[in-house]
C-alpha cells in the first residue's frame, strides 16, 4: 500500500514532531488523502486476492514461519508497512493534521491494513495467519513513530532495492513483490548522525553505511541461503535544497537504496564497485 508521493508537496521544513509547521486542516487535501488511501487499499486487496487468496476458504489457522524464505518475507513485511506508515502519515501532515497526530494515523492505517491481510491469509488453507509477519508489520508501522521521537532511529532509514531473479524473468512469479529473491532490504544509517563529533571530518553529512539482506535458492529443495551485504549509501534528506517539492522528492528517494560500493559477506565474499 503506497501513496503516490509525486501527488503531494510537503510543507517546507516538514519534520515529524514539529507541530509549529501546521496550523489548520485543509479539508480539500484531507479528502484527497483519505480517498487516495482508500483507493490504494482497494487496489492492494485486489492484488493480494489475485496472487494469494483465490481458491478454497478453510478454517482460520496459524501459518508456518521461517521457511523457505529464511525470514526475508519478514523483512519485506517490515519495509512495506514502514513505507505505508511513513507516506500516509506525511500525507496527513500535508493536509494540515498536526504532525504528532499524523504520524500515528499513518501507523494505525498501515498496520490495520496489514493485519487485515494476515487475517485473510489465516483462512487460506495453504497460508495461515503468520505471527512473525504480524510482528514485522507492527515494527514497520511503529518505525516512523519512533523516528519522530528518538534521534537514533531518525538516522536509520529502511530502504529497498530490486535486482530481478532468474525465476522472475522466466515468469514464475506474477509480480516482483511476490519474488523475495529479487528483493533486498537495507538498514541505512547516517554516519554523522549516528557517531556525531567522532565522525572523521572528511566524511560528508549525506554519506550512510547500509546493512542489506537478501535470499537465494528458494525454489531449490534445501538450497535457500542468506545473503548479507555492507555498503555505502546516500542520505538524500541531507543534500542541499529547499522548497516543498524538492524536500518531498529527496525524502522519496530515501526509500530506495542508492547504488554504491558494497561487500557481500555470505555465502562467500564478493566486492562490488556499485551495487543496487
Amino acid at each position: 500500500m503506497v501513496l503516490p508521493t509525486s501527488s503531494f508537496s510537503f510543507p517546507k521544513n516538514y519534520v515529524y514532531g514539529n507541530d509549529s509547521t501546521q496550523s489548520s486542516v485543509d479539508h480539500g487535501r484531507l479528502a484527497l488523502v483519505i480517498g487516495g488511501t482508500a483507493g490504494i487499499i482497494a487496489a492492494a486487496h485486489l492484488q493480494n486476492h489475485n496472487s494469494w487468496w483465490r481458491g478454497d476458504i478453510g478454517a482460520f489457522h496459524l501459518g508456518e514461519d521461517g521457511t523457505p524464505y529464511l525470514h526475508q518475507d519478514k523483512l519485506g513485511h517490515f519495509y512495506f508497512t514502514y513505507l505505508s506508515s511513513d507516506i500516509i502519515g506525511r500525507s496527513f501532515g500535508w493536509a494540515g493534521v498536526e504532525q504528532s497526530i499524523a504520524v500515528w494515523y499513518g501507523g494505525a492505517i498501515a498496520l490495520g491494513f496489514q493485519t487485515y491481510v494476515e487475517i485473510e491469509d489465516g483462512f487460506h488453507p495453504e497460508l495461515g495467519f503468520s505471527l512473525g509477519d504480524e510482528t514485522a508489520d507492527i515494527l514497520g508501522a511503529a518505525w516512523p513513530i519512533g523516528q519522530s521521537k528518538w534521534m537514533f532511529l531518525e538516522n536509520i532509514h529502511p530502504k529497498w532495492s530490486v535486482i530481478e531473479s532468474a525465476a522472475y524473468r522466466s515468469g514464475h512469479y506474477r509480480t516482483i513483490i511476490d519474488d523475495y529473491e529479487s528483493q533486498y532490504v537495507w538498514f541505512s544509517g547516517n554516519i554523522r548522525g549516528l557517531f556525531g563529533e567522532s565522525t572523521p571530518a572528511f566524511v560528508p553529512s549525506f554519506v550512510n553505511v547500509a546493512l542489506g539482506f537478501g535470499v537465494k535458492g528458494i525454489l531449490e529443495p534445501g538450497g535457500a541461503h542468506r545473503e548479507v551485504y555492507l555498503g555505502l549509501d546516500v542520505d538524500w534528506d541531507k543534500l542541499p535544497g529547499d522548497g516543498s517539492f524538492l524536500i518531498a522528492l529527496k525524502h522519496a528517494l530515501n526509500y530506495i537504496h542508492t547504488p554504491a560500493p558494497t561487500i557481500r559477506f555470505t555465502p562467500h565474499v564478493v566486492m562490488y564497485g556499485l551495487r543496487f
